[in-house]
């Protein structure tokens, strides 16, 4: 059976060593651990890959520092840790980040961070004080930053005066002091899990283990162990494709949607009893009648102010909003700014979550806060996005949700008809770690050794800033051959590296074994609509990376969704190639393209560039 391959329901059930339900950041790096292992693995998403948890967050790779506070040592530890490795192995991907912490003192904030770290957050609410943060404090987080990256060899972090040369102009007035620090940038989380599927396809079939990923399907468990797998547009149909899976293990790796999953996966009175009490949630510890998801809503601004942009520089700002939660405003690309996040517990369905009004202006003003002379208004939020956490369920009388612990963990559930664990917390920066751990314990359950690590295994587009501009030189090169005009090949070949690193040449057709210019297609070569990409790339993620429809090409395959410049002909370029490749009936292109555009005003508040921008209610 090849990838995306339906089934029939008569057909013989298919025996797999693990299946993994949930195609975000965690579930590819467990899929990818686990086949470097000589298991077969299926992948099954009710979405597409990337589609939930892992594209909400705020697409940094960090350490934590202010884990710090809440005793979270090891944690941090570890986050240093994997942010190094994933500069190594992701350079493409990962880009180094300097960060600046604005200070308005010397005083301030070392009983309220003492009292944290102690447990006591009434004591530190109580005493955070109303100027944040005073330099000792931040002066002592930097140098135990500094103290738990072990082996690294970025800058010493320091305390400056505001205002120096090449840091954001921050209000120096209000904030004279400045800690400064280094962390990394994931902009495209999407890209990065994608990869990380290409890679374990790649593993697969040199080790010879089945591998495949299904998405848009969802799993029943039954109650002999045998995974029923539907398609969910199956669901309200007569007909559709379901098969059967007889897996030796499911993890159940679906982010903010953990408790739903396992509500839908287990069959009646099959182990849905076993779950974990939020106080006591501790890998391989199980207790009963509670959920596991305690999930927190973030939201996220673009914003699209030149000014803004030009006073932030190359660095990023982490900083108090004037209720003491910590805000970060980060250079997005060329032209926009990233400004997140909120922390608000959510209950409801995850997919619902929405930016709402209130977050919107508490976000401006934090940012006015920090620049009064380039203040953004409400207006110059171009777009929004907001997910959930899926953080561990807490107690009534527990930490606020900014102290809920970030740590990953994997839980095993009792009473289902075979290992069945669930993966809960977690973020970007430990998902190569927390698939380390997770596939060493189900190994452990299968009988079997670890084999292999991805400790040093960079990922498949993995090059460094210099094979990068020579790749980009090449496909520059062919693009002119094609008879793509000079600034626009250029732009071309940045956009195209920038999404695809050393596969770029495979996306747009050349042949990476050759020297200069590759073969060029010239109709393929041709731009996608108003985006410098070219539209044979659309082709290459239909054909190489399971994406199938508009939505997955354009919000987190090409990453077109955050494209200021996104526009009709842009949609109605990568309808085309979809109509061309088979994937999209002609008939429906418009229908499809008019649903896409209604669902970007709708979730992120995004209007296409011809239409205006959108009343931020």
């Amino acid at each position: 059976m090849t990838i995306g391959t339906a089934v029939g329901v008569e057909s013989t059930p298919i025996a797999v060593d693990v299946v993994i339900l949930g195609a975000g950041i965690n579930g590819a790096a467990l899929a990818r651990e686990l086949v470097l292992n000589g298991l077969s693995v299926v992948v099954v998403d009710a979405d597409d890959i990337a589609a939930g948890t892992t594209r909400w967050s705020t697409r940094l790779v960090h350490g934590g520092l202010r884990y710090l506070e809440y005793g979270e040592l090891a944690l941090v530890r570890e986050s240093l840790a994997e942010r190094n490795r994933l500069l190594r192995l992701a350079p493409h991907l990962v880009r180094p980040l300097g960060f600046v912490v604005p200070v308005q003192g010397w005083f301030g904030g070392l009983a309220s961070a003492a009292a944290r770290i102690l447990g006591f957050e009434a004591c530190a609410r109580r005493w955070a004080g109303e100027r944040g943060r005073g330099g000792l404090t931040v002066a002592c987080g930097l140098w135990l930053y500094d103290l738990l990256s072990t082996g690294s060899v970025w800058p010493r972090r320091c305390l400056v005066r505001g205002g120096e040369p090449g840091m954001p102009a921050v209000d120096v007035a209000r904030y004279p002091l400045a800690g400064i620090y280094d962390d990394a940038q994931m902009v495209f989380p999407e890209r990065f899990t994608v990869e990380l599927l290409v890679d374990a396809r790649t593993i697969a079939a040199e080790k010879q283990v089945f591998f495949s990923i299904f998405t848009r399907r969802t799993a029943h468990l039954e109650s002999d162990g045998r995974l029923r797998v539907a398609s969910v547009a199956a669901q309200n149909q007569e007909q559709g494709s379901e098969f059967v899976l007889v897996p030796r293990a499911i993890v159940n790796a679906t982010g903010a949607w953990v408790d739903h999953t396992l509500g839908e996966l287990l069959p009646a009175g099959g182990g849905a009893e076993g779950r974990l009490q939020s106080g006591d949630l501790q890998s391989g510890k199980h207790l009963t009648g509670q959920r596991l998801i305690g999930g927190t809503k973030g939201s996220h601004l673009l914003v699209d102010h030149a000014g803004l942009r030009e006073a932030l520089g190359a660095r990023g700002v982490y900083a108090e909003a004037a209720d003491g939660r910590p805000v970060f405003v980060l250079p997005f690309g060329a032209r926009l700014v990233l400004v997140g996040t909120t922390d608000i517990p959510f209950a409801g369905d995850p997919s619902a979550a929405r930016t709402d009004a209130d977050e919107i202006d508490y976000l401006v003003a934090a940012v006015r806060l920090l620049f009064p002379a380039v203040a953004p208004s409400r207006g110059d939020v171009v777009q929004h996005y907001c997910g959930v956490r899926p953080l561990p369920a807490r107690r009534a009388n527990g930490p606020t949700p900014a102290g809920i612990t970030r740590r990953h963990m994997l839980v095993r559930l009792d009473g289902a008809p075979l290992p069945l664990w669930s993966i809960v917390g977690g973020k970007l920066t430990t998902c190569r770690s927390l698939a380390e751990g997770a596939a060493a314990e189900v190994l452990a359950v299968l009988g079997l050794p670890v084999a292999a690590t991805s400790r040093t295994r960079p990922l498949p587009g993995a090059c460094s800033l210099r094979e990068g501009e020579e790749l980009a030189e090449r496909c520059a090169a062919s693009g002119l051959v094609a008879g793509v005009p000079d600034a626009a090949a250029r732009a071309m070949a940045d956009a195209v590296v920038g999404l695809f690193g050393t596969r770029a040449g495979a996306a747009v057709g050349i042949d990476p074994t050759l020297s200069g210019a590759g073969v060029a297609d010239r109709e393929a070569f041709q731009p996608l609509g108003d985006s410098p990409l070219p539209r044979r790339v659309v082709r290459f993620c239909l054909d190489h990376e399971w994406a199938e429809t508009l939505a997955d090409i354009v919000e987190r395959r090409l990453l077109l969704a955050f494209d200021p410049e996104l526009s009709m002909a842009t949609l109605r370029a990568v309808a085309g190639e979809l109509v061309r490749a088979g994937r999209l009936p002609a008939e429906r292109s418009d229908s499809e393209i008019a649903s896409f555009v209604e669902m970007m005003a709708e979730r992120y508040g995004k209007r296409l560039k011809d239409q205006g921008l959108k009343d931020q209610n």
